[in-house]
């Protein structure tokens, strides 16, 4: 089981204080979509897939950082979205971004995809799940 497993009750709690005290508009959620999960972990190199086979690698040592941002181009929930990005610990054991400009990084650019930074959260309102306890219902 998970270290980060919480209770249904504490979730409940810890989500209706926070859509207690919400800006309208404001997001509830995000819809995190599974393929780019998968992309981040293979960026990691936490995920490589050989000639058929999946396999798993650092993945008690792994992380993947959440980023709070607002896309001007967006207009559903304020504008709200994720930035996603993987990490790798350097030599003193700190979770480093991986991603495009990152100094004195603990990785090489050719790792990454791209500049390293992911969006591809969909906000709630317009994805939820109506009939979740989480949802303030």
């Amino acid at each position: 089981m998970s270290k980060a497993l919480i209770s249904i009750e504490d979730a409940k709690n810890w989500t209706k204080n926070y859509q207690d005290n919400m800006k309208s508009g404001d997001a509830k959620a995000f819809l995190i979509s599974c393929e780019t999960i998968v992309d981040i972990l293979k960026e990691m190199k936490v995920l490589q897939e050989a000639k058929g086979v999946i396999t798993l690698q650092n993945v008690e040592s792994s992380s993947i950082r959440a980023y709070l941002a607002v896309n001007p181009k967006q207009t559903e929930a304020n504008g709200q979205t994720l930035i996603m990005v993987g990490t790798m610990k350097d030599s003193n054991g700190v979770d480093r971004d991986m991603v495009e400009g990152e100094k004195n990084a603990p990785f090489s650019k050719s790792d990454l995809n791209g500049s390293g930074a992911f969006d591809f959260s969909k906000p709630c309102p317009n994805n939820c799940d109506p009939d979740s306890p989480l949802n303030g219902g």
